[in-house]
This record gives structure tokens, C-alpha cells and sequence, in this order.
């Protein structure tokens, strides 16, 4: 019997032009657009981003064809905020620009959504389905089961040095002279947390947020903040979460520039001491004798515990040496690189140049302007797939730090695209925990973060 042919379907919705091998995966752009498995490669006119393989220390091209759905799978999608995108294209890196009024006008974006994207924050997500972190005796073995890092020596230091000062209540010792109060993991240690089942927004406190600030990264970890409208506050910043510090970090979220990192000496003593030293110099005269009285305190605790108090030691300069990259943020990202180079290659775009595009997708008028002005970053994207198909994992972690510190709400999905993958791959899977717990509540700029208020 001879077989019924098949009868053609009338094609009802228009053709993406990536055919089959189109990387989008959103409900959305599936509904609009058909992906039939023909010739669709053939048909293209779009070339391929270049493959890059290594071949000793020389770039050669490769000749597999893949596309971003290749490695990120199922569970890294584009944002579906990102439908009817016309795929990436690709171009060559743009020459140096002026970054400076592009950075004051994108923190003023980011300020004035943020109370907006905070409460559509809390609104949106449910409680966690996980349990509760565990809290054992050990105060250091609960802050790690907590915050998932663990503290230098220098930190249990300074919480027995502000005992000294002020043995009813250690967390305040810095109130009178600086208007500063221990938090983060000093509330552990202070036993804060005991008895706090639900917070003021009645969920379980996330230790994960607790005080991380807007523009705090994975590597930052706050330990000691202002009150102020400023927001000032001093962690330790990390390279690796299995690692120690390798210096302590300032931000003021409150008062730009907003997402930069400052780095303030070596360990906590330190820190104090160059905070002390700037605000004596203009403190009211019944301020300065109780700051004078505690610069000196640190002094000698610092002598005695023979830690240095300069702003920048030779372990910080050491760690200058392996930045691959600077940053929106100014610390950089370290990364591990053989000798063949393998390990990170850079961003194809000038720091000046990536925050004049992600203004312009920010300040996209209407949802079409914004697809068309998403195309280059997800060009970038696009490179990222390829980087870490080669080992190159730093440069996801260089644009998804970039994006994030850049702020908005927009960049969210690419920044869950990039940032917690890039910790995967390079086993830092603590920060890719700590990240993806931040983008689903991420505060406003000047939001209290204390996840134990109840």
C-alpha cells in the first residue's frame, strides 16, 4: 500500500532566522517565532562568533559550529524579558572612552528604581523550601555554616579588643568615637541570632544577606557599618571563599561613586585605624578626644598582636599581581592562569565602553528599543560560552561582576546567566550560592539589610 503523503502545514508565525539552532529558549519567543530544522545554517547570513582554540600560545580557529544553548543547558536560560532579540551578531572591540559621566548617571537609574525593585523583590519570591542553617556550639564552625566563609584570626581579635572597651555590649564599643556598630558575623558571635525564628518581613533570616548591602559581591563580607545616610560599612573581600581575606574592603552605597570597593588595609585594626585617622581630623571637639583616645587603643593593640596597620602591606601588592582585570567595582577578579594562558581572557569591550552600553539598555525606551539594545550584550554572552568551552572562565566572572555592580534589575537574568557558573567552573560554588540568594532579594541602595530585626 503506498504511503499517504504528508500534507504541509501552513506556517502561522514567522521564522526565526537561527532556525534550530536558535539559543533562546523563553516561553515567549517560542510562542512568536518557528524554529523549523531545515536548512537553516545553509540560509544564514550571519557568521559564527569565532571559536578560539589554543594551540601553545598561539589562537587558532576552530571549526565546530555551537551556539550558547550548547553549554549553558537548562539551567542558565536568557532572560525571557529578553524576547524577540535578533541574536547576537558579531564586531570588534571599540576603542577607549570617557566612563566618568556615564558611571554618575547610571548609580542616579539604579537609586531611583531601587525601593521600587526591592519591593518587587520581597513581593515575588517564597520562602526558601531549604532549612534552616545549622548552629552548632562552636562560634566559628556556626559563622561558616551561616555565611559560608570563615573569619581570620584578626576578626576574633578585634571582637576581644571591643570587649575591652566595652565588655556589657563589644558591638557598640565604636559608637561613641565613630558611629560604627559590629554586624554580619559579629552578631553570631554576640549571640544575636539565638531565639530569631522570623524576621520583620516574617521569613526565616537569610545569614546569606545578612547586611549585604546592594553593591556588596560575593567576595565582600560585611563585618562592621555605619548608620548614617552614607551607608558606610567594612568587610573582608575575598578572592576565593576557601581562602583568607586578602584585605579589608570599604563601600558607601549612599553617596556615589555607589559600587566602588576601597581597599583599607589588611585586617580589621587596620581598617578601624585609617577610618579613625580621616574622621579626627574634622570631628567636633568633644568627638576628637574619644577618637584620639581610640586610635591610640588600636595602636597598641595592634603592636601587641603584631599586625600592621598600613593601608596597603606587601600580601596586598602580591594580590596586585594577579589581577587579570580591573573592574566597575576597582578591586579586580583573580583568577587562576597556566602557562599556557589558559584561564581567562578579557571582555572584548573598554570598561568606559560596557557602561555606556549598559546605560543605554537601562534607559531603553519601550520594550523593542530595549531588545535592540540588548544585541551587544548578548553578543558578550554569546563570547562568555566560548571562553568557558576553552577554560577561560574569568571573563563571565569579569561581565557578570560588571553587570551587577552596574545595578538594575534589568540585568538580573544575565547576570544568573553569568555569575553563578563562573563560580562553578571555578569551584567557588559558595559564592554562586551567596549570589543567587542576593539577586532574589537584592535591597534597595539604602536599605537596611539586618535580616535578624524582628
Amino acid at each position: 500500500m503506498a504511503a499517504v503523503p504528508k500534507q504541509k502545514i501552513t506556517q502561522t508565525k514567522p521564522d526565526c532566522k537561527y532556525g534550530s539552532k536558535c539559543y533562546r529558549k523563553n516561553t515567549q519567543h517560542l510562542q512568536n517565532y518557528s524554529h523549523p530544522r531545515g536548512n537553516d545554517e545553509e540560509e544564514s547570513s550571519e557568521d559564527p562568533p569565532t571559536v578560539r582554540t589554543r594551540k601553545g600560545n598561539k589562537d587558532v580557529k576552530g571549526n565546530e559550529k555551537k551556539t550558547i544553548r550548547d553549554y549553558f543547558g537548562k539551567t542558565h536560560d536568557l532572560s525571557e524579558s529578553d524576547e524577540d532579540d535578533d541574536g547576537p551578531k558579531t564586531k570588534k572591540a571599540k576603542t577607549d572612552s570617557s566612563s566618568k559621566d556615564v558611571a554618575s548617571s547610571s548609580s542616579e537609574v539604579v537609586e531611583t528604581n531601587s525601593s521600587k525593585e526591592a519591593q518587587e523583590n520581597d513581593e515575588d519570591v517564597e520562602e526558601e523550601d531549604d532549612e534552616a542553617p545549622a548552629s552548632p556550639e562552636d562560634i566559628k564552625e556556626s559563622i561558616k555554616a551561616k555565611f559560608l566563609v570563615e573569619m581570620p584570626e584578626d576578626f576574633f581579635l578585634f571582637w576581644e579588643f571591643c570587649k575591652c572597651l566595652n565588655p556589657s555590649k563589644p558591638q557598640d564599643a565604636l559608637k561613641k568615637s565613630l558611629s560604627l556598630r559590629l554586624v554580619g558575623p559579629f552578631d553570631v558571635v554576640a549571640g544575636r541570632h539565638k531565639g530569631v525564628t522570623r524576621n520583620k518581613r516574617g521569613r526565616r533570616p537569610n545569614f546569606l544577606l545578612h547586611y549585604r548591602y546592594y553593591y556588596d559581591p560575593p567576595e565582600f563580607q560585611t563585618v562592621i557599618a555605619a548608620d548614617d545616610d552614607t551607608k558606610f560599612h567594612l568587610g573582608y573581600y575575598r578572592d576565593d571563599p576557601q581562602e583568607t581575606p586578602v584585605f579589608v574592603a570599604s563601600n558607601s552605597p549612599g553617596q556615589p561613586p555607589r559600587d566602588k570597593i576601597h581597599q583599607c588595609g589588611e585586617n580589621l585594626f587596620a581598617a578601624v585605624h585609617i577610618y579613625a585617622s580621616k574622621q579626627v581630623k574634622t570631628a567636633a571637639a568633644n568627638k576628637k578626644k574619644d577618637i584620639q583616645t581610640l586610635i591610640k587603643s588600636i595602636e597598641e593593640a595592634a603592636a601587641k598582636h603584631k599586625l600592621p596597620l598600613e593601608a596597603s602591606t606587601k600580601q596586598m601588592k602580591s594580590r596586585q599581581k594577579k589581577v587579570v582585570c580591573p573592574t566597575f567595582h576597582s578591586a579586580g577578579i583573580v583568577v587562576p592562569v597556566d602557562d599556557n594562558e589558559v584561564g581567562y581572557r578579557p571582555v572584548p569591550e573598554t570598561i568606559g565602553d560596557l557602561r555606556a552600553m549598559f546605560r543605554k539598555i537601562s534607559e531603553s525606551k519601550g520594550e523593542s528599543e530595549r531588545d535592540k539594545n540588548m544585541e551587544d550584550l548578548h553578543e558578550l554572552i554569546t563570547l562568555v560560552q566560548f571562553a568557558n568551552d576553552e577554560c577561560d572562565y574569568g571573563e563571565g566572572l569579569e561581565l557578570g561582576l560588571d553587570l551587577f555592580s552596574f545595578g538594575g534589575k534589568i540585568f538580573h537574568s544575565q547576570i544568573e546567566t553569568l555569575l553563578p557558573l563562573a563560580y562553578q567552573l571555578l569551584k567557588r560554588n559558595e559564592f554562586s550560592k551567596i549570589i543567587e540568594a542576593h539577586l532574589k532579594r537584592r535591597p534597595g541602595v539604602t536599605e537596611c539589610v539586618d535580616e535578624l530585626l524582628s
